[in-house]
C-alpha cells in the first residue's frame, strides 16, 4: 500500500502548528483529528456499486478523502484504477469484518 502513496510521501511536508491554523477541515475521512507532525495524504475512495433503478444500472460513489499512513491497514488499492500520484482504494472488507 505505501508504495502507491510513495510521490504524496516524499513531496507532502508534515503539518506545522502554523499550517495548522490555515486547515478548514482539521479532521481526516474517519473523523480522526489531524496532528502537528502527521502527513496528510490523498486518495479517491470507491464505494461498492449499488444497484438503482434502471435495470441493470449500478451506481458507484466516489469521494476525495483525506488519510494518514495509519490507515493503511484500512484500505486495498484498486491497482487497475490508480493512476499518477492519486491512489484509488476501498474500504478492506476482511478488516472492517473482523472488527
Amino acid at each position: 500500500m505505501k508504495n502507491f502513496f510513495e510521490k504524496q510521501l516524499k513531496s507532502n511536508l508534515p503539518i506545522k502548528e502554523e499550517d495548522f491554523t490555515k486547515i478548514k477541515t482539521k479532521t481526516y475521512f474517519n473523523g480522526e483529528e489531524i496532528q502537528i507532525g502527521d502527513i496528510v495524504l490523498f486518495a479517491v475512495m470507491l464505494d461498492e456499486p449499488v444497484k438503482t433503478d434502471v435495470d441493470d444500472v449500478f451506481e458507484t460513489r466516489i469521494e476525495l478523502i483525506k488519510l494518514n499512513e495509519r490507515h493503511f491497514d484500512l484500505f486495498t488499492v484498486d491497482e487497475k484504477r490508480s493512476v499518477g500520484c492519486l491512489p484509488t482504494i476501498k474500504l478492506n472488507k476482511k478488516r472492517i469484518e473482523n472488527e
